[in-house]
């Protein structure tokens, strides 16, 4: 896999979404079919959520809850089985189109909307709204993405985040005698670095034959982002764990299906919570 670097205008970054937008399409039978996501063991009832999120978000029984970049759905489907009247946003289409089915096929009462989620508008608000693991990445504008989330917010709603975590983007996955070797800058997030082949995290050595465009944001963007869109922020956690292994040096942690480094060198991922004041 091979990156560059550039800069772009207005059309850049539209062309550059477009472009993620046709990776995403393309992933989703692959992710479907994987044993990553595992749909057959969710139609049995299993639930795609980890612990951060369940406990970061809470009991759902009887509230509203928006989800963000739902991808195939399986975490928004997972939060109606919880109790919640839930929603599911995507801009892929080919995932919306898995997501409802499987609504159908399950009966479970939950809505998918089509959407990139910084220019997403659905005219109602929510008590509580979502997005986790591998979000921020696709995201050229944080400013406009947190104002997504405080315009769709009732008074007193609340916003979670789970993510990895932005230091964990400069490092690649080699190590030489003198230790880790960074790849990308950390504060370099308004220019994409541009994989020339995405392949898919479910089974590397696929080739899909598309590039995509990723962003990294520091973690003092993504605070300033959320604040700045007037939400009061009431937590934020860094964490030693990942729920999937980016790194082949990682090790497994105690928890089945999380990762760790050896002697905990840096953060990993991320919690966030925030509120909408009630005026």
């Amino acid at each position: 896999m091979t990156a560059s670097r550039t800069q772009g205008d207005a059309g850049e970054h539209a062309a550059w979404l477009s472009g993620n937008q046709a990776m995403w399409d393309a992933r989703v039978p692959l992710h479907t079919a994987s044993d990553w996501y595992d749909v057959d063991g969710f139609r049995r009832g299993e639930l795609a959520l980890d612990d951060l999120e369940r406990s970061g978000v809470g009991d759902v029984r009887g509230r509203s809850l928006l989800h963000l970049q739902c991808h195939i759905g399986l975490g928004t489907l997972s939060w109606t089985r919880l109790g919640a009247d839930a929603t599911g946003v995507d801009f892929s289409g080919e995932a919306i189109i898995q997501a409802r089915a499987l609504a159908k096929d399950l009966g479970l009462p939950t809505r998918f909307e089509r959407a990139e989620v910084s220019s997403c508008r659905l005219n109602r608000t929510f008590d509580v709204c979502f997005t986790s693991w591998g979000v921020l990445m696709w995201l050229p504008d944080l400013a406009a993405w947190a104002r997504t989330i405080a315009v769709h917010l009732h008074p007193g709603g609340e916003f979670f985040l789970a993510e990895g975590h932005p230091h964990l983007f400069i490092w690649d996955d080699v190590r030489d005698g003198a230790g880790y070797l960074p790849r990308n800058p950390y504060f370099a997030h308004q220019q994409p670095v541009i994989d020339s082949e995405a392949s898919t995290y479910v089974d590397p050595s696929m080739s899909i034959g598309l590039p995509q465009y990723r962003w990294n944001h520091p973690l003092s963007e993504v605070v300033t982002a959320v604040a700045a869109a007037g939400l009061r922020i009431t937590e934020l956690t860094e964490h030693s764990r990942l729920p999937w292994q980016p790194l082949s040096w990682m090790v497994p942690d105690q928890d089945p299906g999380w990762w760790r480094i050896d002697r905990d060198p840096f953060p990993l991922s991320f919690t966030l919570k925030a509120v909408k004041e009630k005026r």
